[in-house]
């Protein structure tokens, strides 16, 4: 499997990250148990605050999005894009096998 995108829309407020139905489906077909959401909205303060604290949002994101329970069904995937749907750009990119 390649990659799967998550778009990333800045709003006044914050982010708006989303994956298209499309890829909804092709997780469930990776990951049975999956739950994927249409979704996350994450404020301005919250990520600031997470990302002072903690460590980079996308890493958190993804997982929680997809709603892949099974961490070891990420190892199917090669790469999770977050793009900016406007541009088509990639803010961020992630390899799943290397996170723990």
């Amino acid at each position: 499997m390649s990659s799967i995108e998550i778009t990333v829309n800045k709003q006044l407020n914050g982010f708006t990250f989303a994956i298209m139905p499309s890829m909804r489906e092709l997780i469930r077909k990776l990951s049975p148990g999956s739950q994927p959401a249409n979704t996350i909205f994450v404020s301005y303060d919250v990520q600031s605050d997470f990302e002072s604290n903690i460590s980079q949002l996308e890493n958190y994101i993804f997982p929680a999005l997809l709603g892949i329970k099974n961490l070891k069904d990420l190892e199917q995937i090669n790469e999770i894009e977050f793009i900016d749907p406007h541009t088509r750009n990639v803010l961020h990119s992630v390899n799943p096998k290397n996170i723990h």
